[in-house]
């Protein structure tokens, strides 16, 4: 392989869709700032804070795929694919927070400072114990986390946007691509799951 190579997307395509490992490193190479900037930047659009661990596993899962399934073939213009490899990348991102767990280091603030004393008493039951001692406080959230946790798909991601990364519902709709209405009852669905969750306690 020539010094071509780094500068010729073209050729690096054609090579890396041939499997060819040193073509493949060249692109990786070429490629991964601007991979990495793309989905700092579309996390950033939407106020979701990721660790640069998180995005370095977006970008080591984006390669993979591209790798893995073969999506160079797809590409139109091979001569330059930067633009290619950002829209990719924004989109992984998204993908990526909308179906991967979401780590428990992003939240920094306790939930009794994210949720207000109304929207706390409609999580908890009736008869659960006083949140204003800073014991029961501790318990109630670790309950409150083990109950987010139990949840799956849609309603996970969206209570997790609204409680922890303080969402409103258009801001959810927006980032997931789904009707304002469809957020606001599957967080009233999930906030019901969660106090019959909690009921135990």
């Amino acid at each position: 392989m020539g010094e071509k190579l780094t500068e010729n997307d073209r050729c690096l395509i054609e090579a890396c869709l041939q499997r060819n490992i040193e073509a493949w490193s060249r692109l990786i190479k070429k490629y991964s700032g601007l991979v990495y900037i793309a989905v700092e930047n579309r996390l950033k659009k939407y106020n979701i804070t990721a660790s640069s661990h998180d995005i370095e596993d977006i970008k080591q899962n984006i390669f993979t795929d591209i790798w893995k399934n073969n999506k160079l073939e797809h590409v139109v213009n091979r001569d330059d694919i930067s633009h290619w490899i950002a829209i990719l990348s924004g989109n992984a991102a998204i993908e990526h927070f909308r179906t991967g767990p979401v780590r428990q280091a992003q939240r920094t603030v306790s939930l009794f400072h994210k949720l207000d004393e109304g929207e706390l008493c409609e999580l908890l039951p009736s008869g659960a114990a006083d949140p204003k001692d800073e014991l029961a406080r501790a318990e109630i959230e670790d309950k409150i986390d083990e109950a987010i946790g139990a949840l799956v798909g849609r309603e996970k991601v969206m209570i997790k946007l609204h409680l922890i990364h303080d969402k409103k519902y258009h801001e959810i709709a927006e980032f997931l691509g789904v009707p304002k209405g469809t957020v606001s009852s599957c967080i009233k669905r999930a906030k019901e799951k969660l106090r019959k969750k909690l009921q135990q306690f």
